[in-house]
């Protein structure tokens, strides 16, 4: 199967092209992928979430975040953050030059295990390697300097679910490490997505597995309103099996004044504990503790045909 966009609707595959004939129960597939994609790519585009810039949007896409947050124990903080994603011309749009930090961002989100690291973004160059409706693999190199091989599986189950492996393998400064998720998608109503996002990491600088498990519902109140009711919890497996966060929280995003401007208001609560720098100890017991988010958001580019915004 050969993927063909077609820009006024990224949701649309009825332009691909086959090397067979085409039966019912490809039309069957096709309608589900398309009857599926538009609430989660209308969700995913509104939320500014990273698998935007994983998944290669086409032309330009900027993301800039400033973060005002208060913290019942470390007070007021900001910071901020900017992510893009470049293609360059003549490489049939599998070339492209990104800035980015680790991991995803939305599932730093929805769980902050260490609220006072900061993730350093850094420039580099991915490389769409194999695509087709179902799969895509892809490398990253940066300036870190840092190689990143990702590797996703999408299948439809039906018209309202759908599943998500992504795997990852990266290096860095000599260090090798993984990273496994795996989401689990469920359209309610198209007003309503619930996603389950499942990580495991391993990496050469500590044994075991740290781990998450996050639950977010998505409810769209209109085209520039919507909530994330959202729960997580993180841990470890070595050297000891512990749950080293919990958290509860409600995200409101409101798109207001122009098409790429939006703010976000989270009340949270966390209750963590704090181990020391071996991991082996608890240093601070588990108690609550009270945060307030607020965020405002600018998107700039020319990747606005990428989003589909009347699927309702």
């Amino acid at each position: 199967i050969t993927r063909r966009e077609n820009p006024q609707n990224p949701c649309d595959r009825g332009l691909d092209a086959y090397d067979y004939e085409k039966k019912w129960y490809d039309e069957t597939q096709i309608y589900i992928n398309t009857k599926f994609c538009e609430p989660a790519l209308w969700f995913d585009n509104f939320f500014g979430n990273d698998r935007l810039f994983e998944e290669g949007v086409a032309g330009t896409y900027v993301r800039w975040r400033n973060d005002f947050s208060y913290d019942e124990e470390t007070y007021f903080d900001y910071k901020m953050d900017l992510n893009a994603s470049v293609v360059l011309p003549g490489f049939d749009d599998k070339l492209r030059l990104t800035f980015e930090g680790e991991g995803d961002e939305d599932l730093r989100d929805v769980a902050p295990a260490n609220p006072e690291d900061n993730t350093t973004n850094t420039l580099g160059l991915q490389v769409d390697v194999a695509e087709n409706v179902r799969s895509k693999f892809s490398a990253n190199l940066s300036l870190s300097p840092k190689l990143v091989i990702r590797y996703r599986y999408t299948y439809p189950v039906n018209e309202r679910v759908t599943m998500r492996l992504t795997q990852e393998i990266q290096r860095k400064e000599a260090v090798h490490s993984g990273r496994t998720r795996f989401d689990y998608e469920h359209t309610v109503k198209k007003k309503m997505l619930f996603r389950s996002s499942t990580e495991g990491k391993v990496s050469e600088d500590y044994d075991g597995v740290d781990w998450l498990q996050a639950f977010i519902l998505y409810q769209r109140i209109n085209s520039r309103t919507s909530l994330a009711y959202e729960t997580s919890a993180s841990g470890i497996t070595e050297p000891r099996s512990l749950v080293t966060n919990y958290r509860l929280g409600i995200r409101f995003r409101k798109n207001f004044h122009r098409e790429w401007l939006f703010y976000e208001v989270v009340p949270q609560m966390t209750w963590p504990i704090t181990l020391d720098e071996n991991r082996s100890d608890i240093v601070i017991d588990r108690r609550s503790r009270y945060q307030l988010f607020f965020r405002l958001e600018v998107h700039f580019g020319n990747a606005r045909k990428k989003r589909y915004d009347k699927f309702i």
